[in-house]
């Protein structure tokens, strides 16, 4: 059986924002109320799926849970509410959707290959200037972590902003049939997760399912500059377009980059022009903010109230934070996570940095990219040699990165593996001056925020 907590504590989440009757949460999913005792309470994690959920149980009720979700009655969970069902992932799937139809707001959601939480996070914080929004947080952004963000909605918020993520075709068709979106943004597709679908096409239709299950009504905002997100306009009733490319609805013009400052460009819409400071660096982050103003025009915003929220938005922790490391050094957090194309874009934000300024790239692996990895790897480290001074890897194919650096022009010094993050710590302590701007990414298992943790100024 599923871990059960995760759905445990939805229910808690449920009947403490929403108040309901255990009975109809039951009649929610046709389930079979079993004991009625305690009211519904309390957050869990999830344990291991190899364990079986009813292990869990127990644990969760230990902890304060009184309301149980469960395939088959548990033993000793006396004095919590139990709703017994055939199958607890269903029944999570029609709790939500039961929930979602006493409460019709619009649902914005976000899907991509890279920078789907800061585009998230980015369009929440414009809509929040005139509407109560209500977004995802953290890694709730899966079968089940969906529902848990939709339990936690308060009747006063207007609006819900969430990310729907993947790792299998069929995945985000199921959000949809849960949660069907009012408007759906798809940034982009890359590499991420082709190790779990087999080919970039096959990441393109596992995209492309968020398009097709759009609410009756429903928008897709496409990114206009990636080849597979524009043709998804097909299966569209609705579309417009973001980007930098001419026809694209709402696009950036007069483009400048500051470095790690941010950029200014004129932002162009059908409801006017206004000119925008965006303290993101790079390029990526621009066409993240554009996904931002294309969902904002939708609620009858105007360019120049975007542009005002737009300067006002500050990055989700290690995403493109600035921050001040040992003896004055500047380092990039980008740690939270990397995929080819993030790896490219934060590379690319590097390279930015002023003449005469040591570039340093503590790099991990990118992981789920199977059969693409090894490849992928090389390529970043071709990447490395051209923009970076300095290249401490470490991870499973970190050799990898390392050979194809060399070869692109990093001297054999300068270009070396590691094998744990404290190792690249030591590394790179002694490069550390005000005159040194390093980038910390890898993928999320690879926890390289420990790197960034050492390296930073003290507090």
């Amino acid at each position: 059986m599923t871990p059960l907590l995760v759905f445990v504590a939805a229910l808690i989440l449920s009947a403490l924002v929403f108040p309901a009757a255990i009975g109809q949460l039951a009649r929610a999913r046709m389930g079979q109320q079993i004991r009625e005792e305690g009211p519904v309470a309390h957050h869990g994690k999830a344990g291991t799926p190899t364990a079986g959920g009813v292990v869990f149980i127990l644990v969760a009720v230990e902890r304060g849970a009184t309301g149980i979700l469960c395939e088959r009655p548990p033993q000793g969970a006396e004095g919590a509410a139990v709703i017994q069902v055939d199958d607890t992932r269903q029944a999570l799937f029609d709790i939500t959707a039961d929930r979602l139809s006493r409460q019709a707001h619009p649902i914005v959601a976000i899907t991509g290959s890279a920078g789907k939480t800061t585009t998230k996070d980015l369009i929440a914080h414009v809509l929040g200037r005139r509407l109560r929004v209500h977004k995802s947080e953290g890694n709730l952004n899966t079968y089940t972590g969906i529902p848990m963000t939709i339990f936690q909605m308060d009747p006063r918020d207007r609006v819900l902003v969430v990310e729907y993520a993947m790792s299998r075709a069929g995945e985000i068709r199921e959000l949809t049939r849960v949660a069907p979106p009012t408007i759906g943004v798809v940034l982009n597709v890359g590499l991420a997760h082709v190790g779990m679908l087999g080919s970039i096409e096959a990441v393109a239709a596992a995209k492309r399912e968020l398009v097709e299950g759009l609410a009756p009504g429903g928008l897709a905002v496409l990114n206009a500059d990636d080849p597979r997100v524009r043709a998804m306009a097909v299966v569209a009733r609705r579309s417009t377009f973001f980007g930098f490319s001419n026809d694209a609805t709402v696009r950036a013009e007069r483009v400048r980059l500051h470095g790690l400052e941010g950029s200014t460009f004129m932002l162009v819409t059908p409801r006017g022009k206004a000119e925008v400071f965006l303290r993101l660096p790079g390029q990526h982050s621009i066409s993240n903010a554009l996904a931002a103003a294309a969902v904002a025009l939708e609620f009858e915003f105007d360019a120049p109230a975007i542009a005002s929220a737009l300067h006002g938005f500050a990055p989700p922790a290690r995403r493109m934070n600035i921050v001040t490391g040992r003896n004055g050094a500047t380092v990039i957090d980008d740690s939270y996570n990397a995929s080819p194309g993030s790896m490219q874009a934060a590379l690319q934000v590097l390279q930015l940095a002023p003449r005469g300024a040591l570039k340093v790239a503590v790099l991990g692996d990118m992981l789920e990219l199977g059969e693409q990895a090894e490849r992928a790897h090389e390529e970043i480290g071709s990447l490395v040699g051209k923009t970076a001074d300095v290249l401490i890897a470490l991870g499973q194919f970190a050799p990898r990165m390392v050979q194809s650096a060399r070869r692109a022009g990093l001297p054999t010094d300068r270009a070396y593996v590691v094998e744990s993050a404290e190792a690249a710590v030591a590394a790179v302590t002694p490069l550390l001056t005000a005159q040194t701007q390093v980038l910390v990414k890898g993928s999320r298992g690879m926890r390289l925020e420990r790197v960034v943790e050492q390296i930073r100024e003290a507090r």
